[in-house]
């Protein structure tokens, strides 16, 4: 059911233009389980306490009441109108599935669903006549005491950083409401990570169809359809499994980094480097090894958040990305030994994509949009895509979210003993925070991947000796 938030509607006007950034090109909803084990404060979180506290938490959040609107010109805004609104869902069940069952399954996304603990994912095209809300909600009450919390929301406004910082802004909403046990609903200030960015100003720098950058690409004649179908892989099942790996193995292979003598003075490399050099390694033999893809170049990529480099507010509303490439070769890839020499080169990659590059990047899109719309090309945000995402390319991608507060949402009853999303990309690892390593703490010691693979290069990974020393097959999805 919609919220309905009575005269407790946000007053604030808000409009958000999407096509400002690259959001079009992410429009689909991010869906995630939060489980909470059975316990004594588990009651706090009620359906009625649920409920009042979502109220109170929305107040200062409008863009979650918001819609996408298509102008005549084919722009895209994020459009709140308190006359207008478009409300949450949150819906409530009581199940025979256990907190136990769940557990014995690693917490299986794939059998959460099974067991209907979850909302079907809704299409994510943006048109005139979708009206899908911006923020889903279901919670089931298990069997034996336990609460699993099925969320997500649309990802061309809300990024993970901003969904799950919203999350735990209403949790704390409901634990002070809870443990005061207060009728009245009060406003609460939103969290401080909920800002709106700016548009990112164009750069002086004009950009023709003709002068693209290697990122992104763009096909105005082929439909949608044909453009999606060319770049999907017609291959074999894919299989989607969570491994964990350990911080400490992590911050290992980070010292081998260190310790080989590839940095020259002044070099550095991150942990998220280390990992996604790894990760490419391990990935790119599997496939090889599977049969999947025969030996080669591969290109390697990490999502990035321009934000910083364009100035913008960290952990804000939108989600402006560029997927950051770098072409690694066969040897670099095959070979455990070359792993420094492959986390560098991911690292120096990075230092391409400075902020007047990213201008430059969206100065460009920005004017094919323009270009398209003017052409009537319909839904010209549907005929664009990122050239490293076409899954018949040797291309494997890496996401590093282990710093999202995907366990911050403690309503009362502690923190999550478990959270699970999915991961539909072949060939893509999104790095998640693993579970906190006591009830009342956020410290965690191991990192969750979220790997897609086809079933034979899965099966290579799983068998691979080196890969099942380091990383631990947690569940399948």
């Amino acid at each position: 059911m919609r919220i309905d938030m009575g005269s407790q509607l946000p007053q604030l006007t808000a409009s958000r233009k999407i096509t400002s950034d690259t959001q079009f090109m992410f429009q689909f909803y991010k869906p995630c389980f939060q489980f909470y084990a059975p316990n004594e404060q588990i009651a706090y979180m009620s359906e009625d306490n649920l409920r009042r506290s979502l109220i109170t938490a929305l107040q200062g959040c409008p863009l979650l009441f918001g819609r996408l609107t298509v102008h005549e010109d084919k722009s895209i805004s994020l459009e709140y109108n308190p006359q207008n609104t478009n409300s949450p869902t949150m819906e409530f069940q009581r199940v025979q599935a256990t907190y136990a069952e769940l557990m014995e399954h690693g917490f299986s996304y794939a059998l959460a669903r099974r067991l209907g603990l979850d909302v079907s994912i809704p299409d994510g095209s943006i048109s005139q006549s979708l009206d899908t809300p911006m923020l889903i909600v279901k919670v089931s009450y298990l069997s034996d005491g336990g609460v699993a919390m099925f969320s997500m929301s649309n990802h061309v406004a809300f990024d993970g950083n901003a969904v799950f910082s919203f999350i735990a802004h209403w949790a704390k909403c409901n634990r002070e409401m809870a443990q005061q046990q207060h009728p009245e609903i009060g406003a609460v200030a939103p969290p401080p990570e909920l800002q709106i960015s700016g548009g990112s100003p164009e750069s002086s720098i004009a950009k023709t169809l003709d002068n693209a950058p290697a990122e992104i690409a763009v096909d105005a004649a082929k439909s949608p359809e044909d453009i999606a179908a060319a770049l999907t892989r017609k291959g074999g099942k894919v299989c989607t499994s969570v491994f964990s790996i350990p911080v400490s193995q992590v911050a290992q292979l980070k010292q081998q980094v260190v310790d080989s003598g590839v940095l020259e003075e002044g070099q550095w490399v991150s942990t998220n480097s280390v990992l996604a050099a790894f990760l490419a390694q391990n990935l790119g033999r599997a496939n090889v090894a599977g049969g999947v893809f025969e030996a080669g170049d591969w290109t390697v990529f990490q999502s990035m958040d321009m934000r910083r480099p364009l100035g913008q507010p960290l952990r804000g509303l939108g989600s402006p990305v560029m997927l950051a490439e770098y072409q690694a070769s066969n040897e670099e890839i095959s070979d455990n030994k070359l792993l420094p020499r492959l986390a560098l080169c991911v690292r120096q990659s990075i230092s391409k994509y400075s902020g007047e590059y990213l201008r430059q990047a969206m100065a460009w899109m920005n004017s094919s949009y323009r270009k398209l719309a003017a052409d009537g090309v319909d839904e010209p945000w549907r005929h664009f895509w990122f050239t490293a995402l076409n899954s018949n390319c040797r291309a494997i991608g890496v996401s590093c979210m282990n710093r999202i507060p995907i366990y911050d949402a403690d309503f009362g009853a502690g923190y999550p003993a478990m959270a699970r999303s999915f991961n539909p990309r072949q060939n893509y690892v999104i790095v998640f925070p693993g579970p906190p390593t006591a009830k009342d703490s956020l410290d965690y010691d191991v990192l969750h991947l979220y790997i897609s693979l086809e079933q034979p290069a899965m099966e290579a990974l799983v068998a691979d000796h080196r890969w099942s020393q380091i990383c631990t097959l947690v569940s399948e999805c």
